[in-house]
């Protein structure tokens, strides 16, 4: 598989950025100029060029806040959605130098100087989409939503947060484990769940750094004025972050931490301890379960595990492949039984009332069904009969509505 994103400054053609992930050579000037030049001429016919098949791939033109177009090609097979990966990556932007630089690129040469500290972030939204990239720190499995994890310890954590939060005068705040979400203020929910992702990516890719401030832009809340976010390690691969006002300064914040958070070390191991099953053990899977993912469909969160059966191997089939499949299905099909999901706005009145959907093949079954709130896709192992997986999965849905350790 491979993927690259290209940043063109609208106007001149001049090349912001390239970042790439996958086997792909690296782009060419003479390419790029090439693909923009296609995208203007359109314009100067009044039409729009939304995207082009290619072999074994697709490339997809988008422009933003007037100034600024990027260009997404993934070939190899890739399945994903390059709409919202742009979107994405245009979030990531903004939230790191502003909407209003960005709009008015005053000076291309210093924008691109600026727009490096994106890079982190970019890169790490590009390696989501490889489902090989098993040893990344941030196993995401999609793009619009934000990967958690459940575990009883969560309305603990809460509680921490909400103090922490009130200690430095911020007003998010949320605490990440292995690079997913496990617990947030109270107020957390506030932000739209694309501004919560940014958030969760910045808190995990401080390089371990115990105590860090970043100005960011909330795309959707605040894209001209930056807060501040302050990220602080607690434990190997656990970080909190809050956003708070100019004050206090990072050395009053790291006592505060400690007062606040030093009761709370046994509490954190102990959720450490659910990765990377992700689900707590009361929660039981038939073995003829591969991989399920569970999404939260109001707060955007997703929980995903391969892990289910710790001594039992994936009868042949490699973990990446089970996080491939499961994520395919997810976004070709299953996304459809959520409406509130949908990115676009096509109508599609036939799947109204869909509750469940599944894929049958020699190798393997998928299974997706949605109980209010809830949507669950499970990977099922080929010799499962469609009535015992559509039994499994309904409850397995019961299971999750109704126990007690599972807090969003």
């Amino acid at each position: 598989m491979s993927v690259v994103v290209i940043a063109i400054a609208t106007d001149s053609g001049v090349p912001i950025f390239s970042r790439k992930r996958g086997n792909s050579d690296t782009v060419q000037f003479s390419t790029i100029a090439s693909l923009h030049g296609i995208n203007m001429f359109t314009k100067c016919h009044n039409l729009t060029m939304l995207n082009t098949l290619v072999d074994n791939g697709k490339i997809l033109w988008k422009e933003y806040c007037k100034s600024v177009t990027l260009i997404g090609i993934a070939t190899g097979g890739l399945e994903c959605d390059l709409e919202l990966l742009l979107a994405s990556i245009h979030d990531v932007m903004i939230f790191c130098i502003g909407k209003k630089e960005l709009e008015t690129l005053k000076n291309v040469d210093q924008t691109k100087r600026d727009l490096r500290q994106c890079y982190p972030l970019i890169d790490y939204l590009l390696e989501s989409l490889d489902p090989n990239a098993i040893s990344s720190p941030l196993p995401t499995l999609v793009l619009d939503l934000v990967q958690s994890f459940l575990c009883p310890q969560a309305q603990q954590l809460q509680q921490a947060l909400d103090n922490y939060a009130e200690s430095v005068t911020g007003r998010w705040a949320c605490l990440s484990i292995h690079g997913h979400l496990v617990a947030t203020s109270s107020d957390f929910d506030e932000l739209n769940p694309r501004e919560a992702r940014l958030m969760l990516l910045l808190a995990a890719s401080q390089d371990g750094a115990p105590l860090r401030e970043t100005p960011v832009y909330l795309p959707h809340m605040s894209p001209n004025v930056a807060f501040r976010a302050v990220t602080c390690k607690l434990l190997s691969d656990v970080y909190i972050l809050v956003v708070c006002g100019a004050t206090p300064p990072l050395s009053q914040i790291d006592e505060i931490v400690l007062l606040c958070w030093e009761g709370y070390a046994q509490v954190i191991k102990e959720a450490k301890l659910i990765h990377p099953r992700n689900f707590p053990m009361s929660i039981t899977f038939e073995p003829c379960v591969l991989a399920i993912l569970v999404i939260n469909i109001p707060k955007r969160r997703c929980v995903f595990s391969r892990h289910l059966h710790p001594t039992q191997k994936g009868r042949g089939m490699s973990g990446s492949h089970r996080l491939d499949i499961l994520r395919t299905f997810y976004i070709t099909t299953a996304r459809d039984l959520a409406p509130e999901l949908r990115i676009d706005d096509q109508e599609r009145d036939y799947l109204a009332g869909l509750t469940e959907t599944y894929w049958c093949s020699e190798y393997h079954k998928c299974h997706a069904q949605r109980m209010r709130n809830l949507l669950c896709c499970v990977l099922y192992t080929s010799t499962v009969h469609n009535h015992t997986m559509r039994s499994i999965t309904n409850q397995i849905l019961q299971d999750l509505s109704s126990n007690k350790e599972i807090y969003w």
